[in-house]
């Protein structure tokens, strides 16, 4: 059992590391990707939302007086809404990933202390070799950094750009399903009479 530890132990002292920089590599791209999604589905339900009033409001003013009011009934387009939400749903898969991986770099931190430590402990069971405990305790301190590095950088992306992007989406689309009128002035003699 010891030597399978030991074995499990020297494979990730060699690994780890360039394990939690791939993975970071690996979650900028995600994170670039989600971002850009971020991006059209704003733009998306800003249109639709711009677009598509459940009722308008349309006022003729004639020398500073309202002269005339007409309501004028729009439907919303919600085949393009379902559409939206549908993307934004299949999207969400990419958007909550993003937040998942962050969470793995400080375990892999935790997990790259305990084998160096694991690995110091063993390799210098007398205590007489200085430089046995010293490569465990370095292993050990460097996976723990870059997790913590890691972790604390995409946490801080994730809270400024996703959130802030995903927060603006789900109120657009709570603004598109309770609807909205709109007011517009039309000159004297405008349209709608």
């Amino acid at each position: 059992m010891n030597s399978a530890i030991l074995a499990i132990s020297g494979f990730l002292a060699k690994t780890l590391n360039y394990g939690i920089v791939l993975l970071a590599f690996a979650e900028t791209f995600l994170m670039i990707m989600a971002y850009r999604k971020m991006i059209v589905l704003k733009k998306r339900i800003d249109l639709l939302n711009a677009e598509t009033p459940g009722k308008m409001v349309l006022r003729s003013k004639k020398q500073g007086k309202l002269e005339t009011e007409y309501t004028v009934k729009v439907e919303k387009d919600w085949k393009e809404f379902d559409s939206f939400c549908d993307e934004y749903q299949n999207d969400s898969m990419l958007f909550s990933s993003v937040s998942l991986i962050i969470q793995i770099f400080p375990l892999l931190g935790i997990l790259g202390t305990v084998t160096g430590l694991f690995i110091a402990m063993n390799n210098n069971a007398d205590w007489s070799n200085a430089q046995n405990l010293f490569e465990g305790v370095q292993f050990a301190l460097s996976s723990t950094v870059l997790g913590i590095l890691f972790a604390v950088i995409f946490k801080i992306v994730d809270i400024i750009f996703c959130s802030r992007y995903l927060n603006y989406i789900d109120d657009g689309i709570d603004r598109f399903r309770e609807g909205y009128n709109v007011a517009r002035e039309l000159p004297p003699g405008g349209e709608g009479k």
